[in-house]
């Protein structure tokens, strides 16, 4: 029996993956830093898990309207039914605030040097990524997130939290404030305004809140890409994890690694990296390049939700599959098929002599051209399901799930093709 799959996302995500709708519709380049890949992430979400839950910030029983007309992404998805608020009943709500209050009596003690550590850290993350020639450091894209919120989202936060300064007024808000304030020196190395120190203070603490709720509900919880290292390193340094322990588990999920390009050794290296560091994002032709600045931003986003919420529908079978695995068995049963038709894929991708078939001939000619799909459909990072990574490369034959996902890859690699 399939026990349905369910994941907890927070608002600030589908603020983010709205900015990069919207960019998609105006043609220009989204202000939010974060927004491609929480995008990505809110779709593959709605895509591979049964449920998607979003917490409320300060209420435990809130609904759809309770949230605010902003961010209306979020809102079409309520209305749609994709996407439902996360509530606690009487004794959920009992057990929550016990867990809560171990949360700040953890922040109280372990609070201000994760907060330390996290600005130390990202910091020598960023050092090292452009030692390696990276780009896109992660203090710049703080800086450049805090403007898009004090800009484009803090005057419609209202619904959510009240507070004139956009902290929630209850004892983790007030820890927010007061650290912000003990610490604004040592913050001043990401954010120069003691306003934006608060707030982005704040946001990070929140993601606790988030993750101690989705405990109760025995959920996962997916926090936005900004509070994930902090998250990481509360309870890493919490836990007693040493300083390099921190980093290196950091430096890791930052993605700074010897690259596929670097071992593969073949003329279809880049095509390799993109296919097997890269998982196609599901679902992500939503719009075609003739599309963009034809709608208003209400009928634009109206449009984006209502695809997203047809190609759920024929993403069940694949949804399924991945319901599938409760135990560890069915796990290993599930890699190991995938293995077996990864195989399959790489020799009717063209990376072995193995010609293609008539069927697979078809689905590629059935596959979008480059120049309609290849706008709005970002790459990520493997998709993480209840805290495991699915397959990086899917099959071509066998079952309704895998004759789905084989497409999908095919057209990726088209795409790959630059």
């Amino acid at each position: 029996m399939n026990r349905d799959s369910a994941i907890v996302l927070d608002v600030t995500s589908f603020i983010s993956a709205e900015e990069f709708v919207l960019s998609q519709n105006h043609g220009t380049e989204p202000a939010d830093p974060f927004a491609r890949q929480c995008y990505a992430e809110v779709v593959q979400s709605l895509i591979f898990f049964d449920h998607v839950f979003v917490p409320h910030p300060t209420l435990l029983t809130p609904g759809p309207e309770d949230f605010g007309e902003h961010p209306r992404l979020l809102r079409n998805l309520f209305a749609l039914g994709v996407v439902e608020p996360l509530t606690f009943d009487q004794t959920e709500g009992t057990s929550l605030r016990r867990v809560e209050s171990g949360v700040l009596d953890a922040l109280k003690t372990d609070g201000v040097l994760s907060l330390l550590s996290f600005v130390d850290k990202t910091a020598r993350c960023d050092r090292a990524q452009r030692e390696r020639g990276g780009t896109d450091p992660m203090l710049a894209r703080i800086t450049d997130w805090t403007a898009f919120q004090a800009a484009r989202v803090h005057p419609y936060q209202g619904p959510r939290i009240g507070t004139p300064d956009g902290v929630e007024a209850d004892q983790l808000g007030d820890w927010a404030r007061a650290s912000a304030s003990a610490l604004e020196g040592q913050l001043r190395k990401v954010l120069p305004e003691p306003d934006s120190q608060v707030r982005l203070t704040a946001t990070l603490v929140r993601s606790l809140k988030y993750t101690a709720r989705a405990d109760v509900k025995k959920l996962t919880y997916q926090p936005h890409p900004l509070r994930r290292d902090f998250c990481l390193t509360f309870d890493m340094t919490a836990g007693g994890a040493s300083d390099s322990e921190v980093f290196d588990v950091i430096r890791e999920i930052r993605g700074i690694h010897r690259t596929l390009r670097d071992a593969a050794g073949t003329a279809n290296d880049s095509r390799l990296q993109l296919l097997e560091l890269e998982l196609p994002l599901l679902g992500g032709r939503l719009w075609t390049s003739r599309e963009r600045g034809r709608h208003t931003d209400d009928r634009w986003l109206e449009l984006a939700c209502g695809r997203l919420d047809e190609y759920r529908i024929r993403a069940t079978d694949l949804r399924r599959a991945v319901s599938r695995c409760i135990c560890e068995e069915d796990k290993l049963r599930l890699r190991v098929e995938l293995d077996h038709v990864c195989r399959q894929l790489l020799e009717r991708l063209g990376l072995s002599s193995t010609q293609l078939n008539e069927t697979e001939r078809e689905l590629v000619r059935g596959v979008a051209s480059v120049a309609d799909s290849a706008i709005g459909v970002p790459v990520v990072s493997p998709l993480l399901i209840g805290g495991r990574t699915l397959g990086r490369r899917l099959a071509a034959s066998g079952n309704a799930y895998q004759k789905f996902v084989y497409r999908e890859f095919v057209g990726a690699w088209r795409r790959t093709d630059f």
